[in-house]
């Protein structure tokens, strides 16, 4: 049988094992290579500053149905917009003129060289946004919208009506990023997404937070429980996965203190410094209130200057341990938990309590941003233990000091269903001798031979591992076929926070 005569079936299990450069260059052997190199290519679409060649590029090939058509997602980050300098002594100096440029006389042995034809005119940032409006209508398959808006203006309004007019009703996933002010002009635009599962809240500190702290902090205030938190309440019938990240020092106790009951809720994500909270009490009801439907949860809430002193942590710690009598049903039957426990004791007890509570359904754990000792390592495993085969936990991300073939000895004895390994080293790297003598022992090992681990990934000092390490620890687990969650044993840089689908290593 001819290449082209094979059925689209066959071409498109053949294309499952390729990558997405392999893919793409593939897009002239037939229809079903062709559309799904297009599938690859647009699928996601990221406006990175809207002045940019790039993006005039990318919004002039969005004009035609065919590609626009083909977008599922759109990231836009329209970037500052130039400002005009107009009081003339903040404008930088002239240069001052050089000898060769002040020279008048024309050598006449030589013809003028013709001055060259100056370049196009830029498109105003105005024009762009307005190229990028003229595109939405194209975009009927669009259903996630990411935009942040730190610097958006209030006659952008317009900009934000026609998004949801265009594309609003079929939306399933929105993230939207600003300060406060930025926030109650997305409540002002009316948002219509009736189809929306997924709402993902960034946010910034006011521009004058820091100049009229008592001002700014009212104002967001106001905009927190006056405008942002009412119109949660009336998503939350219709919201499954709820994510709220701050960059800042804001103060979210007064959004969470209004926020109510979320009937379908089943993924929450905080990230925001504990110490910028006022009153946590909010953050704790929204847990509890919403446990009997939540199977995955997420708390990234180390306190501001906990780098360099641990004690500012005991607040923190002291909150999470108010939950082991207070709050019996927060972390309960909880399939993803990814935390930071503090580094004080009673951070980590209160993570024992949250596994026990899960034992029996949780699948992923990650421990960030604490180092663990063997030891402590021991510790945490011994509750998951409890169901460590086939219906136990499959992904893990942990921080340790050190690794050794002792490590390794103990998951795998633990936790022998472990499929996805996720491991952040403290220290330096070790030198050659030691790092051959390591892999020598892990080599012999009979627990790691015999492990069905499948992915693997390795860090130290916040950079990949080089892949020749990661080679020799795959020679030392064979089950191991994939780095750092690719699917393949490759090097692909990425942050290893949403977790691995498993579906991948199936076949």
């Amino acid at each position: 049988m001819a290449p082209q005569d094979l059925p689209p079936e066959l071409w498109l299990r053949i294309a499952s094992f390729l990558r997405r450069d392999e893919v793409m260059r593939l897009v002239g052997v037939n229809l079903t290579l062709f559309n799904l190199a297009l599938d690859a290519q647009y699928a996601v679409v990221h406006i990175d500053g809207l002045t940019t060649p790039a993006t005039v590029r990318m919004l002039e090939r969005l004009r035609d149905p065919i590609p626009a058509s083909r977008v599922r997602s759109l990231v836009f980050h329209p970037g500052l917009k130039p400002k005009k300098t107009t009081n003339p002594a903040l404008r930088p100096p002239a240069s001052p003129p050089s000898g060769r440029s002040s020279f008048k006389f024309w050598n006449r042995n030589k013809a003028a060289v013709p001055p060259s034809p100056p370049p196009p005119p830029q498109p105003s940032f105005e024009q762009l946004v307005d190229a990028l409006t003229r595109v939405f209508p194209g975009l009927v398959n669009l259903r996630s919208f990411e935009m942040e808006a730190w610097d958006l203006e209030a006659a952008y309004d317009g900009f934000l009506r026609t998004a949801w007019s265009a594309f609003g009703p079929r939306l399933e996933a929105l993230s939207f990023g600003g300060t406060p002010q930025n926030f109650r002009q997305l409540v002002e635009s009316k948002p219509n997404i009736p189809a929306c599962t997924s709402l993902s809240l960034q946010f910034s500190q006011a521009v004058d937070a820091a100049t009229k702290p008592a001002s700014a902090t009212a104002a967001a205030d106001d905009v927190l429980t006056n405008t942002l938190a009412p119109y949660i309440n009336s998503l939350a019938p219709q919201l499954q996965v709820f994510k709220v990240w701050s960059w800042s020092t804001l103060d979210l106790s007064p959004l969470f203190l209004n926020l109510g009951t979320f009937p379908h809720l089943h993924d929450i994500h905080v990230r925001s410094p504990f110490n910028t909270f006022t009153n946590p009490v909010g953050l704790t009801s929204v847990l509890e209130n919403n446990a009997e439907t939540l199977t995955s949860v997420e708390l990234r809430l180390n306190p501001m200057g906990s780098a360099v002193d641990n004690t500012v942590e005991q607040p923190l710690a002291t909150w999470l341990l108010s939950h082991k009598e207070h709050n019996p049903q927060v972390m309960t039957g909880l399939k993803t938990l990814r935390i930071f426990p503090t580094n004080l004791d009673d951070g980590f007890a209160t993570l024992l309590v949250y596994l026990e509570r899960s034992v029996k359904t949780l699948r992923t754990l990650a421990v960030k941003d604490r180092y663990m000792s063997l030891d402590e390592i021991s510790t945490l495993l011994a509750p998951l233990a409890y169901s460590a085969g086939e219906d136990g936990l499959e992904s893990l991300r942990l921080h340790v000091r050190a690794w050794s073939p002792e490590l390794f000895a103990l998951l795998a004895t633990q936790l022998p269903g472990l499929r996805s390994l996720s491991l952040y080293l403290g220290g330096s790297p070790p030198d050659r001798a030691a790092a051959q003598l390591f892999f020598d022992k892990l080599r012999a090992a009979r627990e790691s031979r015999s492990w069905a681990l499948q992915d693997i990934g390795v860090w130290q000092g916040g950079f990949e591992v080089s892949l020749t390490t990661m080679h020799s620890l795959a020679e030392c687990i064979p089950t191991v076929r994939s780095f750092w969650g690719n699917g393949e044993m490759v090097s692909d840089t990425k942050l290893y926070e949403s977790g691995l689908s498993f579906e991948r290593f199936a076949s």
